[in-house]
């Protein structure tokens, strides 16, 4: 038989940083025991603290002693999600569990609470080469989410010494995505020293912690990076080189020629951050690329060429965005160009969005019909859509035995080793299939049961598309405001979560990524990922439909 650790070794980075993640659970799958009763009665009273936010200490201290590691590694979560200070103090009573899964989950759970004062611990942890790598991966990532100067010191040290190995390299990987969420700036070498690893995820992540704090000091190094061999590398080494950073660096010519040579890329990605990071240069080579842009069939680059025309503000550019209007235009590129001569051309925004409120797409014709409304002297403004603001969370109590079956419906499964429950959903662009994280997130799980047992989620749109970005559905009829269950799943490619303001604010509308988002890391749930269509939700249009949706169990 095969050794598990010695097939991990074997594998490319973004699967080792899922076996790594997932290795303990899935092993203790097949040794441990069932969940009796007095477990999933603990795993049920704490799903309803997670609901109603309440750090009932001696509750929680309790069944951290469980002696069901199960219960424990609920208790810890729970003691995360609920986001009470004093839980930092409730996890490090007792020295990491041996059991490499609880003792990441720990860790993930301090660094969910986010104390600066837990960084000398993370860091003890990171430089300790007798940490189990899934433990020290949790440290990095906790080192990411507090983002202060004293955090990314750490990280830079730990990357300045790390060697690659199979056993480091998911650590490595983890601290470049931490070190690029920092607030504060800092010496780029330790980054650097990973943009010319052989690993392409590795140099992605080294390239996208370059370019996330944008620091003219890494315009020259992203500049090199944007000949990279990967695609991926150059689409976010192009998101780097804005004007701004690439003026206060010298070197602004050489990136806008980069830039309008990388309109031409092979790579969708690339040519569509290209264009979107001509808009932050104005001058006339720019301008004029994005005017050709504007013709693309594909909105991933016609769109943003219209965002940097609507930037430029130059009155040469009004019949370009007025033509971009024309009904023979995708709905998402109609909009966005009324939408950009709004400020500086009114007469021919209002004009053309009268026009797009005939659109045949629904969301055209509502989006286009609120302008003519906004801009009309004495209309009746504002009003409109539905907005993502911030809703007060609803804490209600359920009846303990509504908790109990979402435990044995939801959590026991999935401890159990059986398939995880899929999502199909059709659309106009064709299928996604979506696996659920049933067992990490029961509370969105059974919502987003009732939804499709409603069948609420059918004809709901996707009301923000942003290329290489996130498609993101308007809220859903009936839908309530959900509260965030963060687990250990990172906000991947293909992730599926939903929109909020900030932890426990969001309503479905679900959200799918096109690209990963690190800078997001703590603050989203995780509810599963597309197994199957991820072409598809690359093709999704704004207002494009759910046109049926269902759970596959």
């Amino acid at each position: 038989m095969r050794s598990p650790l010695r097939e991990i070794s074997r594998m490319p980075l973004t699967r080792t940083l899922l076996a790594v993640l997932t290795f303990g659970s899935a092993l203790g799958a097949q040794r441990r025991p069932p969940l009796d009763s007095a477990s999933i009665n603990g795993i049920a009273k704490l799903l309803m603290l997670e609901d109603v936010r309440r750090f009932d200490e001696p509750e929680l201290a309790r069944l951290l002693e469980s002696k069901y590691p199960e219960v424990r590694r609920r208790a810890m979560l729970s003691v995360a999600r609920i986001r009470d200070p004093r839980g930092v103090a409730l996890l490090r009573a007792h020295p990491l569990d041996s059991d490499t899964t609880l003792a990441a989950t720990t860790v993930f759970g301090v660094g969910q609470l986010r104390d600066t004062l837990t960084i000398a611990w993370f860091d003890s942890l990171l430089s300790s080469p007798r940490t189990a790598p899934a433990v020290a991966v949790e440290a990095a990532c906790a080192l990411g989410k507090i983002k202060t100067a004293a955090a990314r010191d750490v990280l830079a040290r730990y990357l300045s010494k790390a060697v690659s190995s199979p056993n480091t390299n998911a650590t490595i990987g983890e601290a470049l995505l931490s070190i690029g969420r920092s607030t504060a700036r800092g010496d780029v070498a330790p980054i650097v020293k990973w943009t010319t690893s052989p690993d392409e995820e590795l140099r992605w992540r080294a390239t996208w912690a370059l370019f996330r704090p944008r620091d003219p000091a890494a315009v020259a190094d992203l500049l090199r990076l944007s000949a990279d061999p990967s695609g991926l590398v150059r689409s976010w080494a192009i998101r780097g080189l804005g004007k701004p950073q690439a003026d206060s660096a010298s070197i602004a010519d050489r990136a806008e020629a980069k830039l309008l040579a990388a309109v031409s890329d092979a790579d969708r990605r690339v040519r569509s951050e290209a264009v979107r990071t001509l808009g932050t240069y104005a001058d006339f080579s720019a301008i004029a690329a994005l005017v050709g842009a504007l013709g693309s069939s594909d909105t991933w680059i016609s769109v943003p060429a219209a965002e940097g025309l609507g930037r430029a503000r130059v009155a040469s550019t009004v019949p370009a965005l007025v033509s971009a209007t024309n009904a023979s235009k995708p709905c998402a590129l109609r909009i966005t160009a009324v939408r950009q001569l709004l400020p500086f051309a009114i007469n021919d925004a209002r004009a053309a969005a009268a026009a797009v409120a005939r659109d045949t797409v629904p969301y055209c014709q509502n989006a286009g019909a609120q302008i003519v409304r906004d801009t009309i002297p004495g209309g009746r403004g504002g009003g409109g859509g539905a907005g993502r603001g911030r809703a007060a969370p609803t804490l209600v109590e359920r009846p303990m035995a509504e908790y109990r079956a979402i435990v044995e419906k939801w959590i026991v499964p999935a401890y159990e080793g059986k398939p995880l429950p899929r999502a199909r959903w059709e659309t106009p662009k064709g299928t996604i299939e979506i696996e659920l994280y049933s067992g990490d997130a029961p509370l969105a799980m059974d919502a987003l049961e009732r939804i499709h047992a409603a069948g609420t989620i059918v004809g709901t749109e996707f009301s923000r598309v942003v290329s290489d970005f996130v498609d993101q559905q308007a809220t859903i009829h009936d839908a309530a405001v959900q509260r965030d269950e963060v687990n250990r799943h990172r906000l991947t490619r293909g992730n599926l979560a939903w929109a909020s303001a900030g932890l426990d604010t969001g309503r479905p509308g679900y959200t799918l990524n096109h690209t990963p988002q690190p800078h997001n890391e703590g603050d989203f749930t995780s509810l599963g990922r597309v197994v199957s269509g991820q072409d598809v939700v690359d093709r999704i249009d704004l207002g494009d439909r759910i046109l049926s949706a269902r759970l596959i169990r």
